[in-house]
């Protein structure tokens, strides 16, 4: 009976004398941490809120400066260019981005560039100039167009008639057992053009070449309505000379297809 009093009496002393000597003897980097019950370590934030991970480490690294170099939209245009436009290799820092108007009145990127003697070097990049904008021609077609480039570019553009068919087709009919009146036909083409120009300032001149199909159906017209049968359905090759003009994000073109014998008009935005 003594015996077991005197485990009784023990067992709370032994239990209160363990105690961490990590509650004796804390330091400063102790206390960033702290233990819970499942034993998982959980970080606890510094008063001032600034990690020791910035405090320990050094703050001029391989000797560059604290910089955060923005890559804006413009960085590579989809391909690295700035070592063809001039742009240092090696022996720089960090660089700068920036803005700069072309003699032609279009804003473009450009680096500021700073070398580790503390030197400058600007470094105007040359963004391609890209167009986008719908265009109707005199024949009742709609379209839209496309262009990319400087002062040489490349253009496409693309047209379709837009007038609606509410006929009634008979892929069969004949001219000779037509017992309605005729009018109009019904022209159905879709083309596609490609081309080159150069620009004189904001102005450019260009030429294309085009590709498409051109179907025709006789129309006439009974009590009931419309009545279409197969006329002809051709591919042709064509031409187009025309001119675009750029006003600041706006630009305005013509065209001309002299075999086809129709011209159009457009407009978009160009950035």
């Amino acid at each position: 009976m003594k015996k077991i009093l005197f485990v009784l009496v023990l067992l709370p002393i032994i239990s209160f004398s363990q105690i961490s000597s990590w509650r004796n003897n804390t330091s400063p980097t102790q206390s960033n941490t702290k233990v819970t019950t499942s034993n998982e370590i959980v970080r606890v934030s510094p008063s001032d809120g600034v990690s020791s991970w910035r405090r320990d480490a050094p703050s001029n690294q391989n000797n560059r400066p604290n910089v955060v170099i923005t890559r804006p939209y413009y960085n590579n245009f989809g391909w690295n260019r700035w070592d063809m436009w001039g742009a240092p290799t090696f022996g720089w820092n960090y660089w700068n981005p920036m803005w700069y108007w072309n003699d032609w009145g279009y804003r473009q990127p450009a680096r500021i560039y700073v070398y580790k003697d503390g030197k400058q070097d600007t470094i105007k990049g040359k963004k391609p100039i890209i167009s986008f904008g719908l265009h109707h021609t005199t024949n009742k077609q709609l379209g839209a167009f496309f262009t990319v480039g400087n002062k040489g570019y490349f253009i496409m553009d693309f047209t379709s008639t837009y007038e609606i068919d509410r006929s009634t087709f008979f892929p069969y009919g004949r001219l000779d057992i037509v017992d309605f009146p005729l009018i109009d036909d019904l022209v159905k083409s879709r083309s596609v053009y490609l081309g080159a120009g150069k620009r004189f300032k904001r102005t450019g001149f260009h030429a294309m070449l085009g590709f498409g199909n051109e179907r025709i159906l006789f129309r006439g017209k009974d009590a009931v309505g419309e009545i279409t049968f197969p006329k002809s359905n051709t591919k042709f090759t064509s031409i187009k000379i025309g001119v675009m003009h750029d006003f600041k994000n706006l630009t305005l073109k013509f065209d001309s297809d002299p075999i086809r014998g129709y011209s159009q008009f457009g407009v978009g935005m160009n950035f």
